[in-house]
């Protein structure tokens, strides 16, 4: 968890709020409510009694899958220099598919097929950002949200 990157309500996170299901303790309720997506962690813990306090409720949340870490643009910096390189030139683009194409087999499984398709037609970075939009949409069905997640910011880096 990095405090410095902005925290916002899963679908989990808004039902409960909404129906009380998971019958959170009143603190951890509170430091769900207090999620915005406009937050960073350090915010939020500011709002609280003490960091100490505060940072095990907000470990919870993101545990129980409660909220989600938006990658702050440090953090991506560190991706991109310390994982991926700065840019796939547009003839070479053969590592970001095969990046892609697993990592979809991993989220998805047997619904990546026609993604899959997809993927492998591209032959430019341009082509393959353009995939993106429909890869944001199936990727909502993932079970790991969090992965889900990671493999796209991973893939708009390289692709940027």
């Amino acid at each position: 968890m990095h405090l410095s990157s902005v925290f916002s309500k899963t679908a989990k996170g808004h039902e409960e709020i909404a129906t009380r299901a998971n019958r959170l303790p009143f603190r951890l309720r509170a430091m769900l409510i207090m999620v915005d997506g406009q937050r960073t962690g350090h915010q939020l813990l500011a709002l609280g009694a003490s960091e100490a306090e505060g940072q095990p409720l907000l470990s919870a949340l993101l545990d129980g899958a409660f909220v989600q870490e938006e990658v702050a643009e440090e953090v991506a910096q560190g991706i991109r220099e310390a994982v991926l390189p700065p840019k796939l030139p547009e003839e070479d683009i053969s590592l970001a598919k095969s990046y892609a194409i697993c990592s979809l087999v991993e989220l998805l499984g047997s619904q990546a097929g026609g993604l899959i398709a997809e993927i492998e037609e591209a032959r430019t970075a341009a082509d393959l950002q353009r995939k993106v939009g429909k890869l944001r949409a199936a990727l909502r069905t993932a079970a790991d949200q969090k992965k889900a997640k990671q493999f796209l910011v991973k893939l708009a880096l390289v692709l940027a």
